[in-house]
């Protein structure tokens, strides 16, 4: 138990400071490199989710470490990718991995130890933050680059703004009765942080729908309406699946600095509600 209790104590320090000495960095960072990276943190992703339903805690923190080493690893290399096309490839691996460590992350942030859950609501806003930064790398370059990696740009925020799931996911944690009061504050940072996305990707969206050709602005403003009719489910419902104004996020404190962009419908009663 002390053993485990240490190495709950490191997961949390590397969720927080993801240091460089952790992974070697290749002296000529490519596009392969970053992928190779992503490989190995899905890997693990893949051995902690399956340690956590065989309520192995100590081999599940083990693999989250290793996780969390090679995503900072991959979003190291991608940083020092050069040329616009290739980075834009790189940061796109980057922006996928560390949105299904989130999707994983926010599943099981209530069926780990209690020990461990602070850890994991921490690292589960690190990475909320980094597919975050990797998302607004991506939009400042599309305006650098031909439509096909514009609209190819658009999809692939369009496809992580537009998926309730982690919102769900840390809504239905904190209503769970689970959750130890150590992780309580990183959970609700996360529950705010996720749903700022998908604001934020709206945004970005619409950032980007201008800067393409005629024919390839149809699926982005279709991805743009189709988020926001899920935003409007999930806000005005109190609900991702659209249930009652009693739902899933009705007893929850609903951050009010989301960054909703103009012209969304979002009720007048909420607080982050904003008239343009």
């Amino acid at each position: 138990m002390q053993h485990f209790t240490k190495l709950a104590g490191g997961l949390a320090a590397v969720a927080v400071l993801a240091t460089p000495s952790m992974a070697s960095a290749h002296s000529d960072p490519s596009v392969n490199s970053v992928r190779a990276h992503v490989r190995n943190a899905d890997q693990a992703l893949a051995m902690v989710a399956e340690r956590v339903k065989t309520n192995d805690n100590a081999a599940a923190a083990i693999a989250m470490v290793r996780n969390l080493r090679q995503t900072q690893a991959a979003t190291r290399e991608a940083r020092r990718v050069e040329g616009r096309s290739r980075k834009a490839k790189a940061l796109r691996l980057v922006a996928d991995q560390r949105n299904d460590n989130v999707l994983v992350l926010s599943a099981i942030v209530d069926e780990v130890s209690d020990s461990t859950q602070a850890a994991t609501a921490t690292a589960l806003n690190y990475n909320l933050k980094g597919r975050e930064t990797a998302i607004a790398r991506l939009t400042s370059l599309a305006s650098t680059l031909p439509a096909q990696a514009q609209a190819g740009i658009a999809r692939a925020i369009a496809a992580i703004a537009g998926n309730p799931v982690p919102v769900a996911n840390i809504a239905g944690a904190l209503t769970s009765g689970d959750i130890t009061p150590a992780a309580q504050p990183q959970l609700e940072q996360a529950l705010s942080l996720a749903s700022g996305a998908m604001f934020t990707g709206v945004g970005q969206l619409q950032q980007i729908v201008g800067m393409l050709p005629a024919p390839a602005q149809g699926p982005v403003n279709m991805a743009i309406t189709r988020v926001t009719g899920i935003l409007s489910s999930i806000f005005a419902t109190g609900s991702p699946s659209g249930a009652t104004t009693g739902g899933m996020l009705s007893n929850l404190p609903i951050p009010t600095n989301l960054p909703v962009p103009c012209g969304l419908p979002i009720p007048k009663f909420l607080p982050f509600a904003k008239s343009c």
